[in-house]
């Protein structure tokens, strides 16, 4: 009977860890997840881990201490989330960032996922990368980044707040790698609005406004579409970067 009481809690742990996870983990995330699936899946993955699992949780423990490990697994469920998510995010917001300067900014369409308006390019470009994802068996490499968590940090361990840090500062870089995907057709535009300044002064006949307009959605989008076929092996390389830097400093959180 004391086992069954403290692998029960063992059990909660790992199942608030997991829910902490879907919050942010890419595609259960989503609202075209059912929120029944969301549960089963949680439900299930939490058994399977269990069995594996060797900690020992006293039956005696004080409210504070439950309450402190259920908070610290959620915690750490919600930062795999964030981080295996980062790409993703700096993927749209690359996508939203191009379509800007290619004239596109009221050109918004409904994304199921979130409930609400998004570029169009923006979700191009999650989509093309949602399927480089799948192509390299991303969502696999997520199920076993979230197994060995519970090697590197187990379920019962103390949060170390200074070292968290390392890891909050890594979500500070999603502005800088949505600017990597996005830097070589923003460089294009640049030259394109430069070449069109000086036509505009050697031919001052001419409409710059009426020609810029077309000229930038046209050039804009031809190398946009010849950019983005690069992405998936950047977004590739950037996502096992991720993983293996993730797989490196969990263990921090727990010294």
């Amino acid at each position: 009977m004391e086992l069954l009481s403290y692998k029960l809690w063992i059990y909660f742990f790992i199942l608030t860890r997991l829910i902490g996870t879907f919050f942010y983990i890419p595609f259960i995330n989503s609202n075209m997840v059912p929120r029944n699936v969301k549960i089963f899946i949680a439900i299930f993955l939490s058994y399977l881990i269990l069995l594996n699992d060797n900690s020992n949780f006293p039956i005696d423990s004080s409210a504070m201490l439950i309450v402190y490990y259920l908070i610290v697994n959620f915690i750490i469920g919600i930062t795999i989330g964030i981080v295996t998510n980062l790409i993703f995010y700096a993927v749209q917001f690359a996508g939203e960032f191009i379509g800007v300067q290619l004239g596109f900014a009221m050109a918004n369409v409904l994304d199921p996922t979130l409930n609400e308006e998004v570029s169009i390019l923006s979700q191009f470009s999650y989509i093309f990368v949602t399927f480089s994802f799948f192509i390299f068996k991303g969502h696999i490499l997520i199920y076993n980044l979230f197994i060995e968590s519970f090697n590197k940090v187990p379920v019962l361990f103390k949060l170390n707040g200074e070292n968290y840090l390392i890891i909050a500062s890594k979500i500070s870089d999603i502005l800088l790698i949505g600017l990597q995907f996005s830097m070589p057709i923003i460089a294009f535009m640049i030259f394109i609005k430069i070449a069109l300044g000086i036509i505009s002064r050697l031919m001052p006949q001419m409409n710059v406004f009426m020609v810029g307009l077309p000229l930038n959605v046209l050039v804009g989008f031809i190398i946009y579409m010849v950019v983005i076929v690069s992405w998936n092996e950047q977004f590739t390389k950037l996502f096992f970067e991720i993983y293996h830097w993730i797989e490196n400093t969990m263990i921090l959180l727990s010294k």
